[in-house]
């Protein structure tokens, strides 16, 4: 039987949100690693498939091509399991949030993750850039102070918002140099609640390993004074 095509890259943050909720939903795909760093997302034949060649890309069994992570995870679940509590076909109030909370995630990803991409494309820190990013990071983890021990919309179900809130955030680790998680209790609180309701996901230890795998390269980076 056929199934469902998965490219993707295991550092990438946004792949590791596709592969969490697929798994969520128990989805069997066909995953096919693309590596940026050797230009494999620009050959010929995966650019036909996806001419913007970003990953993750999803095709489904009957041809369907689909793009950007957070709209990927939509599709998996209203194409799979419209009632999944991770992104409530029946509550607008729960589903409403959600929304806002990935809208925010794709604004504040590229602030977040500045400090990786300079150190792994050889680019100056912005500092001012920096600077927003924790202004924002004290921001939200006021907000989370009301949370009471529930996931990001107020629920005590996990959603899409979490998961891939939660995979943006693994920047704060590999970038530990610059965030440091105690700063901000009521984040770190929210961070690892998400991170033990993934954890039955990660058998294959994926996510942990590409945390690591990302740290270790900043790393290699810093020591040989490619970045800043």
């Amino acid at each position: 039987m056929a199934k469902p095509v998965l490219y993707y890259m295991p550092v990438s943050s946004p792949c590791r949100t596709v592969i969490a909720i697929a798994r969520m939903l128990d989805i069997d795909m066909e995953m096919k690693v693309m590596n940026l760093f050797e230009k494999e997302h620009l050959s010929p034949e995966f650019v036909q498939i996806n001419p913007f060649h970003r990953i993750p890309t999803f095709v489904d069994v009957d041809g369907f091509v689909m793009d950007e992570s957070r709209a990927i995870c939509m599709y998996l679940i209203q194409s799979r399991q419209p009632d999944s509590s991770l992104y409530p076909r029946d509550d607008l109030k729960i589903r409403s949030q959600i929304d806002r909370w990935i809208q925010f995630d794709i604004g504040f990803y590229p602030t977040i993750s500045m400090p990786v991409y300079s150190a792994l494309f050889d680019r100056p820190l912005d500092q001012s850039q920096l600077d927003r990013a924790k202004e924002t990071l004290k921001i939200l983890n006021d907000v989370m102070a009301g949370f009471y021990g529930r996931f990001i919309t107020g629920s005590e179900q996990i959603t899409l918002a979490d998961v891939t809130m939660y995979f943006t955030f693994n920047m704060m680790e590999i970038a530990s140099d610059y965030y440091d998680f105690d700063d901000y209790p009521h984040l770190k609180t929210w961070y690892q609640r998400v991170m033990e309701s993934l954890k039955p996901y990660d058998s294959d230890g994926m996510f942990v390993e590409a945390i690591e795998t990302m740290k270790q390269y900043v790393r290699q980076k810093k020591a040989t004074g490619t970045s800043n």
